[in-house]
């Protein structure tokens, strides 16, 4: 026999949290149960009510007639005693401050039993300053066992905040009533439905753990077993809400529903009215589904909210949606938030505003762009070809995200329509059109990218018909695309780092010149990383000193990166334990002090690096560690840098296999430019790997392919910084006559390199990369999640302050300063891991 499953939708759940929070109105006069409609507030206080031993008085409001209110209020204390409830009635409802104490005096004297309860439910409805000033002066006089309760969507007590800090008042906020997605699985639990976790957060993504809409979606769950569209909400929020605001209002929040949240001065920009102000105050004070963070001075509409009004908006004429995303795109164009006001002027077809925006946009890291290629590709595929001919510099914008996101056969493409462009646009003048086949030479120098003397050739031109400073290519771009080593972007050659050495040294200033500084010093890190990778430690120190100097001075943050990564190798060669303590700490200080973040994985890369080095496998970032470049900011020229990390680490964690199976994509990777350095590091990598794994002849291969290109410009140290898995292929190759004097200059760098790190592993004289304890983390992946800090203490059981505080610490070890940072951060680390992460004991 078939058993038929049964649910009862009608189930009434109360998670502990929300009856605990009720518990505590009989320690307090006055409670305040507050929260938007359908929160389930008024079944709530009834449903506690009657399972407690309270003599519990009703009171429904229905408008805002003081002598309605008053007479309800009146009767109820006549069913406590008769005699009371006439007083009362007869004195009228009391507005001065002797009817009031004759009021108080006549509840006073009645005798209510141990523990009396008096609610007034839809208080909101009352907008009567005298029945909140009586209220009040009941609650300021505890009358003894009375105890009120107020239920509303929202209160507008004038003595709220002085309740509240005496402790006459109890507030119940919207936030108590939202059921969390763990709350949500154990209410449909109660209804007879059964969640997989992945379905409890899936209902609350649509609806805020808001029970009204939980209760509407169940009958589509239990149909179909998922959500329903979100149109039975809409209904709900239609009818409860919408229509009962003014038309007015409605306009309003129609205006500024474009947006996920939204400021006073954007509001005011929208509306371009002068009661904006007005009109936020009334959202926010009658609790009309939008939220005000004071700290970040910030309106958050609720995004069910959001969602109805946006389905409304929909209905509107087409010009009237136009002109929202014209106001909207202006103000984000005139705040440089230029990603935003493109997305905006696309939806109303502006491309000449969309390569406005693009021209505008300076972003000094192309930071955007990883998210935002794909969306400036579809425009400029859309955009007619007589807009994009007038607007030059935009394209040039353009033209450089392409190169840094290796677009390149697009990139290569552009550079061709763009020089078409500027020689048929009739409306330039010789002078006009002389600077933009100046910026186009800059631009074709990517073309030639990590070629010096192509890429040279280009800037002497560029300067011969500019004269002046580049407009597109300036000096807060990332010089080093997020590599950690100036060598590895333009050693393409085997033979002739010491001739690419002085080319960089030659090209740079022209370069310069027409960046305002861009690139100062990376000619003498790269000529500083060859002293050092020949074993010339001495000069490579002399060296690094002027490039950190130049560095510095034109302050080009990556460039600093590149030349304290070297002085950490440096002090490992020297067992220097502080002074790789400090290049550490330098490390970090670089892109907080400097506020370019962009370069956070750039550092954790060189961290990785140091520890991999040291075999401290535990301390390597995660996102390293399971080789997720792509949720990194660094841009494709230095993707092969990871790999030469990668490819390390995979060597201390064991992983031979997974190296091997990946060398093919690493000598890929390198070859695009091409960049030697990568090559060599792979090579090295796949003997090391190939002699672990018992495969001694293809170990051996492989090692001399990487010595054929290193020796020829006497590049010791890869084979230096690995002698831990390849010394003994290196002797049965000296023993076989291949390179025996290179090779033993190898060997004896090792030789000391290897008491050095020995000394500085067993002494454990530096810190290594911040760890957090398991608190900070269990904070740091809620905040990364969303969740303010309100809602982060709620969840652990702490206060607001405490997750401030320990925010606040979460940040400085991390070198972040904001939560967008944390989530690109964490994204690498795995909140999962929690005991991979946490400080040893804590």
């Amino acid at each position: 026999m078939t058993t038929v499953k049964r649910y009862n939708t009608k189930k009434l759940y109360f998670p502990e949290r929300i009856t605990a929070a009720l518990g505590e109105i009989f320690d307090y006069p006055l409670a305040a149960v507050e929260a938007p409609m359908g929160y389930g507030k008024t079944t709530a206080v009834r449903e506690y009510l009657n399972k407690s031993t309270a003599h519990v008085l009703w009171q429904m409001v229905y408008d805002n007639s003081l002598s309605n209110f008053w007479q309800a209020f009146s009767n109820l204390f006549s069913q406590v005693d008769t005699d009371c409830g006439q007083k009362l009635l007869f004195l009228g409802f009391p507005a001065d401050s002797v009817s009031l104490q004759e009021a108080l005096g006549i509840i006073a004297k009645t005798e209510l039993s141990a523990r009396t309860v008096l609610v007034i439910d839809d208080y909101h409805l009352v907008e009567t300053t005298e029945i909140d000033r009586f209220i009040e002066f009941l609650a300021l006089n505890r009358i003894t066992n009375l105890h009120i309760v107020l239920i509303a969507r929202f209160i507008g007590l004038q003595s709220r905040e002085e309740l509240l800090l005496k402790g006459y008042l109890y507030h119940i906020a919207q936030e108590t009533f939202e059921l969390t997605p763990q709350e949500i699985a154990g209410y449909y639990k109660t209804c007879g439905i059964g969640l997989k976790g992945s379905e409890a957060d899936e209902l609350y993504a649509v609806t805020r753990g808001w029970i009204s809409a939980l209760y509407l979606l169940m009958p589509e769950f239990i149909a179909t077993g998922g959500c329903a569209p979100e149109k039975c909400i809409y209904r709900l929020i239609e009818q409860a809400v919408y229509t009962s605001l003014s038309v007015e209002m409605q306009e309003f929040l129609l205006t500024l529903c474009i947006f996920d949240s939204f400021t006073f001065e954007q509001a005011v920009h929208m509306w371009g009215k002068d009661n904006a102000g007005e009109l936020l105050a009334e959202l926010t004070g009658k609790n009309i589904f939008v939220k005000y963070d004071a700290r970040t001075r910030t309106y958050y509409p609720h995004s069910i909210f959001t969602g109805f009004l946006r389905e409304v908006l929909v209905c509107k004429a087409l010009h009237h949606r136009h002109d929202l995303y014209q106001k909207a795109a202006h103000w984000h164009l005139k705040n440089g938030e230029y990603p935003v006001a493109r997305r905006y002027f696309y939806e109303c077809g502006d491309f000449d505003n969309i390569l406005v925006a693009l021209e505008a946009d300076k972003a000094a890291d192309y930071i955007f762009a990883a998210r935002d290629t794909e969306l400036l590709k579809s425009y400029l595929e859309e955009c007619p070809q007589e807009v994009k001919a007038r607007h030059h510099y935009a394209m040039l914008n353009y033209a450089l995200h392409l190169f840094v996101h290796n677009e390149m056969t697009l990139f290569s493409e552009l550079c061709r329509e763009f020089i078409g462009n500027i020689h048929t646009d009739e409306s330039l003048d010789a002078r006009a059109r002389e600077s933009l086949s100046g910026e186009a030479e800059l631009l074709l120098s990517f073309t030639a990218y990590n070629d010096l003397k192509r890429m040279s050739a280009h800037y002497r031109a560029a300067w011969e018909l500019l004269g002046r400073s580049s407009s597109v290519c300036y000096n807060r771009t990332n010089w080093t695309f997020g590599s950690y080593s100036v060598l590895y972007l333009y050693y393409r050659e085997s033979g002739k780092l010491e001739e690419t050495v002085r080319d960089l040294r030659q090209s740079l200033p022209c370069y310069a010149r027409l960046t305002n500084g861009h690139g100062s010093g990376a000619e003498y890190v790269m000529e500083a990383e060859r002293y050092f990778n020949t074993g010339d430690f001495v000069n490579a120190e002399i060296v690094l000193h002027k490039a950190l100097y130049h560095a510095r001075t034109g302050m080009q943050t990556g460039i600093i990166i590149c030349a304290l990564f070297l002085q950490i190798r440096l002090a490992i060669v020297q067992g220097d334990s502080s002074g790789i303590a400090a290049g550490l700490q330098q490390l970090r200080t670089a892109i907080t002090g400097g506020r370019r973040h962009l370069f956070l994985h750039t550092v954790e890369l060189c961290e990785g690096y140091l520890y991999a080095i040291l075999q401290q496998a535990d301390k390597i970032p995660h996102w390293i560690a399971e080789g997720r470049v792509n949720d990194s900011c660094l841009l494709f020229p230095a993707i092969g840098a990871f790999n030469m990390v990668y490819g390390r680490v995979l060597l201390v964690r064991g992983e031979y296999l997974k190296l091997i199976g990946s060398a093919e994509y690493f000598f890929d990777t390198a070859a695009i430019f091409p960049n030697l350095l990568g090559h060599i590091y792979t090579y090295i990598y796949l003997a090391a790997a190939n002699k672990r794994i018992c495969k001694e002849a293809e170990a051996l291969s492989n090692l001399r392919s990487a010595l054929d290109i290193a020796m020829a410009d006497k590049l010791y140290m890869p084979f230096v910084e690995n002698c831990d898995y390849i010394k003994p292929l290196l002797k049965k190759l000296a023993e076989s006559g291949f390179c025996r004097e290179d090779i033993g200059k190898i060997l004896a760098l090792c030789a000391s390199r290897q008491k050095t790190v020995a000394r500085i592993v067993r002494n454990h004289c530096f810190r290594g990369a911040p760890k957090l304890t398991r608190r900070e983390q269990e904070i740091a992946c809620l905040a990364a999640k969303g969740m303010n800090n309100r809602e982060i203490g709620e969840r652990l059981f702490i206060s607001e302050n405490t997750v401030k505080t320990q925010l606040k610490s979460v940040f400085e070890k991390l070198g972040i300063s904001s939560r967008v940072l944390l989530k690109q951060r964490l994204d690498s680390t795995n909140c999962n891991k929690l005991s991979e992460f946490h400080s040893p004991g804590d």
